[in-house]
């Protein structure tokens, strides 16, 4: 039989087509989902978030030398360059680079320690970053030639240098000669000069004295339009706007690790003596003590979502989310989904429209309020 070299070609032909028609089995990975995603727009030290606050629209984060804003919904207040997420840190006078440091913040003004004598704290408005604002100074130097610095007792990572209430009225703490026998506060009203949000800012200040037999480490909150002082070992003080002072909680065993306000009812986790939660149904004016909640509660701080009060520990290995409510003098709770969360310390938490944000102390983290509510 004679081979012809045509035959060959179309024998080689025939064999390349039935090979090029083998079908390629495909191998396709598919990422996890989690129940959190991370907001990806953030990078190195932004990552480290200290405290989320809020306004209508926004998201204002101090992260480890930046201050950072996140603008998902519509309506927000513009600045210069409007992004969905913008960070900013001024080269020679960062925010503090310690996870601690809290400063006093709200969606409309924040305090900024400056210097290195701890003398001057700088107000600047929240919803503009340098250098497109005019910035004011709380000078405390020239409200008592008698101060040696701001206070920063740092008695737990989740209360502030200070604080500022909804009428943007700050209190911040000081202290005098080492032996003096009272507390020394700055009161200071908080402006925009001609409601201009990039300011100048406007402040107005005067000092407050409160007297005590031996001064103790203290912590300071804005609840509304007042502030409450813990004072260890002395109790609760409540301060108003217009500076006067009132003891509310008398008592050596009082070591308040958070607050939070529900429903017109106002809870003091305490962490002394016997473990408990202070509750006052009249703006803080007086107190009961409920005995016997869980050991993790002083590990925790609480955040309205919803109509709902979520907790959410930190400083242990497994930081978990769970939601609160009182049965009588009963806490019920129950344990929220946390996949996703890198297995971080938990800072803040916050609801802005129809998603609920989780800042932590490697990344700002986010999930849908429609199933934000899904048990562990």
């Amino acid at each position: 039989m004679r081979i012809t070299i045509g035959k060959v070609l179309s024998a080689i032909s025939l064999l390349t087509t039935v090979a090029c028609t083998k079908e390629v089995e495909k191998i396709v990975v598919q990422e996890k989902v989690y129940s959190w995603a991370e907001v990806k727009q953030l990078a190195g030290s932004q990552k480290n978030i200290v405290q989320i606050t809020q306004d209508e629209a926004s998201l204002y984060l101090q992260q480890l030398g930046y201050l950072g804003r996140l603008m998902p919904l519509s309506g927000a207040t513009q600045p210069n360059r409007p992004l969905y997420y913008s960070a900013f840190r001024q080269p020679f006078q960062p925010l503090p680079y310690d996870l601690t440091n809290r400063i006093p913040m709200n969606g409309r003004f924040y305090l900024k320690p400056v210097g290195e004598d701890n003398m001057i704290l700088r107000a600047f408005p929240t919803t503009h970053i340098p250098p497109d604002n005019m910035p004011a100074d709380i000078s405390l130097r020239r409200l008592d030639p008698t101060a040696v610095g701001f206070v920063n007792n740092r008695a737990s990572p989740y209360f502030a240098l200070g604080a500022i209430t909804s009428n943007n009225i700050s209190l911040v703490g000081y202290s005098v000669a080492p032996n003096d026998r009272a507390l020394h506060f700055v009161l200071s009203r908080l402006s925009l000069e001609s409601g201009v949000p990039t300011g100048p800012v406007t402040v107005s200040s005067r000092t407050i004295t409160l007297p005590l037999p031996q001064v103790l480490p203290y912590t300071i909150v804005a609840v509304d339009d007042y502030f409450l002082v813990n004072v260890i070992s002395y109790g609760l003080y409540k301060i108003s706007e217009s500076g006067q002072i009132q003891q509310v909680l008398m008592s050596p065993n009082t070591a308040i690790t958070s607050f939070y306000k529900h429903k017109g009812v106002l809870y003091a986790i305490n962490n002394s003596g016997q473990k408990g939660v202070f509750t006052s149904s009249d703006d803080g004016q007086s107190w009961q003590l409920r005995n016997g909640i869980p050991d993790y509660f002083v590990l925790s701080t609480f955040h309205a979502v919803g109509d709902s009060i979520v907790g959410i520990t930190y400083g242990i290995e497994n930081n978990s989310l769970y939601t609160l409510r009182w049965q009588g003098n009963t806490p019920r709770v129950r344990a929220l989904k946390n996949d996703g969360l890198n297995r971080a310390d938990f800072t803040d938490l916050a609801q802005l429209g129809d998603t609920v944000y989780l800042s932590t102390t490697s990344g700002l983290f986010k999930r849908p309020l429609s199933s934000f509510f899904e048990n562990r």
